[in-house]
């Protein structure tokens, strides 16, 4: 199972129900929210968006095999 690690927080991408991304490419920012299983949601601050960005393409490219 991959684990999704971001300051004291570990959320497993199985529980990971759906993402939003919003971007601003001018000022060099992305913000993710997720959507966990059970409704819970969480709005990711500019660090932590990077890296669960960082971690999930990781992801994609593993499951892939890319």
């Amino acid at each position: 199972m991959v684990i999704f690690h971001f300051g004291r927080h570990s959320v497993p991408f199985a529980d990971i129900h759906d993402i939003h991304v919003e971007y601003n490419y001018h000022e060099n920012e992305i913000f993710i929210d997720l959507e966990l299983n059970g409704g819970v949601q969480m709005s990711l601050n500019l660090p932590d968006s990077l890296t669960f960005m960082e971690q999930f393409v990781k992801h994609i490219r593993e499951v892939k095999n890319i």
